[in-house]
């Protein structure tokens, strides 16, 4: 049955209902949800984002090439050709599986069909977070031509699938490093059409400020009249989790809210997942730096720097991680001129991924 569809395709395809009702087992609705904290994701949502999603039984009707059901999407959306692809940890060059995870889009439709093992494809948001969508037998997923997207494995190591294509079969990938795939005619369709007004369409270096005249504002104050002074909202950094500001400008010093290595697209320097094994190799050295560098990027809109701090609160996931913090924390500080500080060892940070957190308190400057 059709669980998913388009808005503009929710007439068209609304006969397609019609065989739901006559399934005799319970259909599965496909699992996704946000990589960055877990919380799940609904069919709606994804259909926000352009997706299509089918379940065509394999049990009713063994023979993928001619199940009815399949055929009559095949009709319906133009599908004239198709291929299988069988992909296996142990048998595919390692190579071809992180290409797989490169973030990319493409010119045309993504159509995949699953008859063995299952993995996960990964989606960007209109906030350009990531989310990830679980895939087994029986799930047909459609990616939207123009979306950014990567797929890997999952732990059991295999998938099968039916590739469909719209026209002959095509297999380009335009990474999303590359400066002048955000300028793809596809990707320019895709943001205006689907995403529209509530597109952050960053660029492909997502995690660096840009001084682009159509960008957020870097930071938005309130009031100042505010009986606790003014909040600093930094449109560019990555958002807070629960309703507090970057920064509080109050008394004359600045206080800084904690800072981890996640970037405003939700991703987290310092964490590399291995697009084979799926494990996720974290570094010390690499998030200490990208938080000092945070707080750095925020006090600077207050017009401070990190010569003005003078204390600090580092919160570390393992004390292990110690001796790498300080060797990335004092490329930044020395003993005379550095800011207080206490380190102590937490249970957890709001993602598996973090091994380090830092709140700040800095001197205002003079104005």
């Amino acid at each position: 049955g059709l669980l998913l569809l388009n808005k503009t395709q929710t007439v068209k395809w609304r006969s397609l209902f019609c065989f739901q009702a006559c399934l005799s087992t319970p259909l599965r609705m496909v699992q996704a949800f946000f990589e960055y904290d877990q919380a799940p994701v609904s069919l709606e949502q994804l259909l926000e984002l352009g997706l299509l999603y089918f379940h065509v039984d394999l049990d009713q009707h063994a023979e993928w090439e001619t199940h009815p059901d399949l055929c009559r999407i095949r009709k319906e959306r133009s599908y004239v050709s198709s291929d299988v692809v069988d992909l296996k940890r142990e048998t595919v060059p390692k190579e071809k599986l992180a290409s797989f995870f490169e973030e990319h889009l493409h010119d045309d439709e993504e159509i995949r069909f699953v008859l063995e093992g299952s993995g996960y494809f990964d989606v960007r948001d209109a906030e350009n977070r990531w989310i990830r969508i679980q895939v087994v037998r029986n799930d047909l997923l459609v990616l939207p031509a123009g979306i950014y997207h990567r797929f890997a494995l999952d732990d059991k190591g295999a998938i099968k699938v039916v590739r469909l294509f719209q026209e002959e079969p095509k297999w380009t990938a335009y990474n999303r490093v590359l400066p002048e795939t955000d300028s793809r005619s596809a990707r320019q369709a895709y943001v205006k059409q689907v995403l529209g007004p509530h597109c952050s369409a960053p660029s492909s270096s997502s995690s660096s400020s840009s001084s682009s005249s159509t960008q957020v504002p870097a930071a938005v104050a309130a009031a100042s009249s505010a009986r606790n002074g003014i909040a600093y909202v930094i449109g560019d950094r990555a958002k807070s989790l629960a309703h507090y500001p970057h920064m509080r400008s109050v008394n004359g010093f600045l206080y800084v809210s904690g800072c981890s290595s996640r970037r405003a697209d939700n991703t987290h320097i310092g964490a590399e997942q291995d697009p084979v094994s799926g494990e996720w190799k974290l570094d010390i050295v690499a998030q200490t730096e990208a938080v000092i560098k945070n707080i750095e990027a925020i006090l600077a809109e207050a017009g401070a720097t990190l010569a003005d701090l003078v204390d600090l609160t580092v919160f570390l996931v393992d004390m292990k991680d110690y001796k790498g913090m300080n060797e990335a924390y004092n490329k930044y500080f020395d003993q005379d001129t550095g800011p207080t500080r206490t380190t102590v060892a937490v249970h957890q940070l709001p993602h598996p991924n973090l091994l380090i957190e830092i709140k700040a308190v800095a001197v205002a400057p003079s104005q």
